[in-house]
């Protein structure tokens, strides 16, 4: 496999050789089809079962456990933890340690999601030993691959010029060092969740076990990661203003802190309610201070960067310059960033839901909105609709590709969106709609319906990116 070369540093060390995008891009591949094979089809399938009002046993909740775990440490967390794989290294000034294993991780993690979804809706059903058997080689698997993909990452960390060198790295190195502690904590509650599931009734995870578990993969690792990346990555890809640095690392301090106490909570089994309330304040709060400084930088989408500006010698050509650029940008992309503003309407939706449920449980009030609705507004409605946007500019500069169609970005646009509209607004509005029978069936439709919209998004972007995941190979000169 082709290597690339890079320059000399300023500094006088010569960079080190960075593996080549092919080297990650199974990963990638592999999340992809996770969320088109898996993950969203549990998703129909519990949606559209519990619209139908058909009857709803152990499997149906062993299903449910399941199809968290793949969606976040599969579909979301395969894709994510490619991208980290492949920008890492090349932020620390480092290539990746021992890559040769990168395949291995992939296999362990790949086959231990296969298996929990496989196992675990059969041990509901059956007393077989296999099955239960199967869940616990399930735990095994994905602790040592993700564990194994952090031990790379530390290792290239390791080396490299010295940080004070690496400005971009040292911007977002808190929110990384939270994301990655909270993805190796996640693999070992997930080893601990599996080994009582293989001994409890149904093969359910027993609580809070499976609660931390989820919250510490979507809140601990993939938000974080998302914020870390947006704060990086956007206003390379979309033309904007740096993220301010101190605003930074005092949002990155409210959010961990914040998660920090909620886990707390959720481990104590809500005996510490003032600490679980003040992490969803701190988590709700920081998001939102986040969301609202990002679309304040994309409200100049079109405009040059003030950076720019300032050291162009016509600022007047300059700027029509940028502004032919972002419309090719438009035209190749698709509406990529109309999608990451949308990922970030739902995340402000999503703070606003913590803080209301943390000022309530601060107070000594019962939260009034579920936590399922915050989930799915982060899970689809900011991650997955992030990753659509994001990935629709990088995946290609990264590889050398091209997208199937800037058309299915579109699609994606408004397929994500009704998926995430539907299945958060059956949850939000299910207490007034519960009280008539229309106001009922009218829930379970939209609820039943959210999970094919998603897995038609799920689809969408697996064709999409395909191109621009496995380009032609090309010779490096």
């Amino acid at each position: 496999m082709t290597s690339i070369r890079l320059p000399v540093t300023p500094a006088g060390h010569q960079a080190e050789r960075q593996e080549p995008f092919a080297r990650v891009a199974p990963l990638m591949t592999a999340g992809l089809m996770m969320g088109a094979g898996a993950g969203l089809v549990l998703a129909s399938i519990l949606t559209l079962t519990s619209a139908m009002n058909a009857p709803l046993g152990l499997w149906w909740s062993a299903m449910v456990q399941a199809h968290g775990n793949v969606q976040i440490f599969g579909w979301l967390g395969l894709f994510v933890l490619g991208v980290l794989l492949h920008m890492l290294p090349r932020l620390r000034g480092a290539p990746l340690a021992h890559a040769r294993l990168v395949p291995w991780i992939l296999g362990g993690q790949a086959g231990a999601l296969v298996l929990r979804v496989l196992c675990q809706p059969l041990a509901a059903v059956s007393r077989a030993g296999l099955w239960r058997v199967g869940m616990v080689l399930s735990g095994l698997g994905e602790a040592a691959a993700l564990l194994g993909a952090l031990s790379l990452i530390a290792l290239t960390f390791r080396n490299g010029p010295p940080l004070r060198q690496r400005p971009a790295l040292v911007r977002i190195l808190p929110l990384m060092a939270g994301a990655l502690t909270g993805l190796g904590l996640a693999a070992l509650v997930n080893l601990g969740n599996m080994l009582q599931a293989a001994r409890a009734v149904g093969g359910l995870v027993p609580e809070p076990g499976d609660t931390a578990q989820i919250t510490l993969g979507l809140m601990g690792f993939l938000v974080p990661t998302a914020m870390a990346m947006s704060a990086q990555a956007l206003p390379m890809y979309a033309g904007l203003d740096a993220f301010p640095k101190e605003s930074l690392l005092g949002i990155t301090g409210a959010y961990l802190g914040g998660l920090a106490l909620y886990v707390v909570g959720i481990v104590a089994q809500g005996n510490l309610d003032v600490l679980g309330g003040l992490g969803l304040l701190g988590m709700g709060g920081g998001l939102l201070a986040f969301i609202v400084i990002c679309l304040r930088m994309m409200r100049r989408r079109g405009k040059l960067p003030e950076r720019v500006a300032k050291l162009a010698p016509s600022p007047e050509q300059a700027s029509a310059t940028y502004r032919r650029k972002v419309a090719q940008e438009r035209a190749a992309f698709g509406p990529f960033v109309p999608l990451i503003a949308s990922a970030f309407s739902w995340a402000m939706l999503a703070g606003a839901l913590l803080v209301i449920d943390g000022a309530t449980q601060l107070f000594g009030g019962y939260p009034p909105v579920a936590m399922d609705a915050v989930r799915h507004s982060l899970a689809i409605g900011f991650l997955a609709l992030l990753l659509c946007g994001i990935s629709a500019r990088m995946i290609p500069g990264f590889s050398g590709g091209h997208l199937m169609s800037g058309r299915l970005v579109a699609a994606e646009l408004w397929l994500g969106n009704a998926a995430v509209l539907l299945r958060v607004g059956s949850i939000l509005l299910a207490p007034w709609l519960a009280h008539s029978s229309g106001g009922l069936a009218f829930a379970r439709f939209t609820f039943g319906l959210s999970g094919p919209l998603g897995l038609a998004l799920a689809i969408c972007l697996l064709i999409n990116l395909w191109p621009a995941l496995w380009p032609q190979v090309r010779s490096v000169g």
